[in-house]
């Protein structure tokens, strides 16, 4: 199995973080690490994984070593003669830096070609990306259906991550965020025990896991009747969606990406309150690279997966953000989601588009 780097820092790459070697193998361990070459590559991991490792590896041309500790990594790099290993020092504790400088190699840092090649997606990949999306917008509908007057909003994430696991995904991508009525204003609001009232906007955000792919969306939407204030503010942040949807192009840097949106946002009164950034990249992380943010200088390229999320947030007030999950893909983004992002308001257990 040849590994589409270039190793030019090194010619011995070793891979500690549990997200990152799920990306490599395929296989989900909580232990163990991955050495990469140009013309292969070795996992090794206690006897816990090493069967299941054995037997699903196998047929990718992935070596399984039994081991414990970096026994096998100073024996190979000896045998070898290697003596500079490539690690990615953003994933890399302080210990284990040390660690690794007391049996003698010489680390140098190759985060960047790491992420680089991460951020390119495979249609295999695009493949589970694509089904975790329709795990969370399935899940989504089936958690609206079940709204009622008192609910808290820890029971309706509940709801939604119990439909992630029913309809097939193997987790949440991240932790649920409900927020009802002024909640919505903050960004990352931690969902607690707030109930449910009548005339309050909603809003969701959430994702799941499938095959090891993370899917991110918000959906915003009224429980009653919707404020004049609150409809002119959801449709500015409608309108930079729909805005970096339509002109966000491969080859433009993240902060040209974002800034088309925000753009919007000033243009329609809200300076200083989209808060955050546009978007950021999704695969086996929730947050990866490429990233879309106003200071973002990477560029963005075909099989990109990413998030276009603009949003307005009014303190005591509401919230409002908009988010799907795209790919880059013939030079411009495509969403993996269906769920309309028109303003909708909840009627007897379901989603309808608000008749202004």
């Amino acid at each position: 199995m040849k590994i589409n780097m270039k190793f030019s820092k090194a010619k011995l790459y070793l891979i500690t973080d549990e997200k990152q070697r799920l990306y490599f193998t395929g296989f989900a361990s909580s232990a163990g690490y991955v050495l990469l070459f140009p013309d292969g590559m070795t996992f090794v991991v206690d006897d816990r994984y090493s069967y299941a490792a054995k037997k699903l590896l196998a047929s990718k041309g992935i070596t399984v070593e039994s081991g414990t500790g970096y026994g096998f990594l100073k024996a190979y790099a000896e045998d070898r003669k290697v003596e500079t290993i490539g690690v990615d020092f953003t994933k890399l504790t302080v210990s284990e830096y040390e660690r690794l400088q007391g049996e003698g190699f010489n680390l140098v840092n190759v985060a960047d070609e790491i992420e680089s090649v991460m951020s390119i997606k495979t249609e295999e990949e695009l493949v589970s990306i694509a089904k975790a999306c329709a795990i969370a917008e399935k899940s989504f509908r089936e958690a609206v259906a079940e709204m009622r007057l008192g609910m808290s909003e820890r029971e309706l994430a509940a709801i939604l991550e119990y439909r992630f696991k029913v309809n097939g995904a193997s987790d949440k991508s991240f932790d649920t965020i409900v927020a009802f009525g002024p909640n919505s204003a903050v960004p990352h609001h931690e969902t607690g025990e707030t109930r449910l009232k009548n005339d309050v906007p909603v809003l969701m955000d959430f994702g799941c896991i499938y095959n090891g792919y993370c899917s991110d969306m918000t959906r915003t939407f009224y429980f009653g009747i919707p404020t004049r204030e609150f409809v002119k503010a959801y449709d500015a942040v409608l309108a930079a969606h729909v805005k970096a949807y339509e002109n966000i192009r491969a080859g433009m840097i993240g902060s040209e990406a974002d800034g088309i949106a925000r753009n919007v946002i000033f243009e329609n009164g809200y300076s200083g309150y989209f808060t955050h950034s546009l978007g950021h990249g999704i695969g086996v992380n929730i947050h990866e690279y490429p990233w879309v943010s106003p200071k973002a200088n990477n560029v963005l390229e075909n099989g990109m997966v990413f998030s276009i999320e603009p949003g307005v947030y009014i303190n005591g007030k509401f919230g409002i953000r908009i988010e799907d999950t795209e790919v880059m893909k013939n030079g411009r983004p495509q969403t993996f989601m269906t769920e309309t992002k028109n303003l909708c308001v909840w009627s007897n257990g379901k989603l309808k588009k608000y008749g202004k």
